[in-house]
């Protein structure tokens, strides 16, 4: 054989197997062709049948939940919006439909489960996690579960001023306060403020509301052992000194001592802050030392109730430099607070360092006047005057530096 018909060969055999397997399947019968046709037909056809099915039944389910909704016939919705949510669990409608039934019929623990099934990525998911959060306060007496909910909603929109509103509120309400910092700048940044916001911001570090006591007991009622709550609640009867008003003091004699209660919480930081700002009033250097070794470092570190206690401890024992680092550290936690100007104001003037003396004196008249305003409001910040203590705040902002408020009141000021 030549070398040319060598080559050919195996192209002609590879050619040939091509053709027999081509060849194969146009063998078939037509009978089997006609069946092949005939099954792809049916399957597709059955498969558009099924899909317009569905699409009717759904249709209807949505015309019955829009009509039995429209007509508050919740009892007849209930089954129907259920259906919905079995045939389409991925679609908002059906869920928010069960919730409206739930809402109805005051069945307020479905509520909050349908609300959360509201798919994230729709956009009525913000408003149904602002409901499901308002009823986790107001129905279920769930805080903690209401603050988690307005957390999750500022995650998917940090401009819903709700979410801040009701973040902040409880933060005050249960005296954690470097969380009411964190919230309220988070709310000034966004342009989400509320203007109440500025008068917790000026009195984070000494603030007692008067609706502490009646939102703690509420909430006690559901979680009766929580440090946090009880330990509020508490604090405001010893701030206010209501029980010594002998018209009201009986409402309050379960509330145990200042003493007992630390003995119970020896940690808690808002007790052992009570207790540091109590003996630094009476001049017992010895019992503030004792305090300031209880609570945690990591705690007492980020707050300028303690720097405030440290630098007033030095201070007592001529550590002058320190003081003045500590009070330092103090302002730069609670710029606004008018404890801390006038500490440091008077520990500028007995060194003889009369400008930074005469800076804080005038920082210090300021936030007192701004704090004199907040606590003479009758501790109700919805009667604060708007304009004047927005005012009040701008000034002080611009003495002490602090350019992110600053900014944002000078904006809000302008448009009163």
């Amino acid at each position: 054989m030549s070398q040319n018909q060598s080559n050919v060969s195996p192209r002609a055999g590879s050619s040939h197997r091509k053709v027999s397997g081509n060849a194969k399947w146009a063998g078939l019968p037509r009978r089997h062709w006609l069946l092949v046709i005939v099954l792809v037909v049916a399957v597709f056809c059955g498969d558009r049948i099924i899909r317009a099915r569905h699409r009717s039944f759904v249709a209807s389910l949505s015309r019955d939940c829009f009509r039995l909704s429209k007509e508050n016939r919740w009892t007849e919705l209930a089954p129907v919006s259920e259906r919905w949510s079995i045939v389409e669990p991925h679609k908002a409608e059906p869920w928010l439909f069960r919730a409206e039934v739930a809402e109805n019929t005051k069945d307020w623990e479905n509520l909050i489960r349908f609300l959360d099934r509201v798919p994230r990525d729709d956009r009525r998911a913000i408003a149904a996690l602002v409901r499901k959060a308002a009823a986790e306060f107001e129905y279920l007496n769930r805080p903690w579960d209401g603050i988690r909910t307005c957390d999750e909603v500022l995650k998917l929109d940090p401009r819903v001023l709700l979410a801040h509103k009701q973040g902040v509120f409880f933060c005050v309400m249960t005296l954690q306060r470097a969380e009411v910092v964190r919230r309220i700048r988070h709310a000034i940044r966004m342009r989400r403020e509320s203007p109440w916001s500025y008068a917790y911001l000026a009195s984070a570090s000494w603030m007692y509301s008067a609706s502490i006591y009646r939102q703690n007991t509420r909430w006690l009622e559901s979680d009766p052992d929580n440090e946090t709550l009880l330990v509020a609640r508490a604090l405001h009867v010893y701030t206010s000194e209501v029980q010594s008003d002998l018209e009201r003091a009986s409402e309050f004699t379960d509330i145990p001592s200042a003493e007992e209660m630390l003995q119970r919480f020896p940690k808690n930081q808002e007790l052992i802050a009570y207790f540091v700002n109590k003996n630094i009033t009476d001049g017992n250097l010895e019992l503030v030392q004792q305090l300031l070794d209880v609570i945690p470092r990591e705690q007492s570190d980020a707050d300028a109730r303690f720097w405030r206690g440290r630098a007033w401890c030095e201070d007592a024992l001529g550590q002058f430099d320190k003081a003045e680092r500590s009070l330092k550290r103090a302002f730069e936690l609670d710029p606004y607070w008018w404890k801390v100007h006038f500490q440091m104001h008077d520990l500028m003037r007995r060194l003889g360092r009369h400008e930074d003396s005469a800076k804080f004196l005038k920082i210090h008249q300021a936030s007192w006047l701004l704090s004199a305003e907040i606590m003479t409001s009758n501790r109700t910040i919805d009667q604060l005057d708007e304009q004047k203590i927005c005012r009040m705040m701008l000034d002080l902002a611009d003495l002490i530096g602090d350019d992110e408020v600053a900014i944002v009141l000078r904006e809000r000021v302008a448009a009163l």
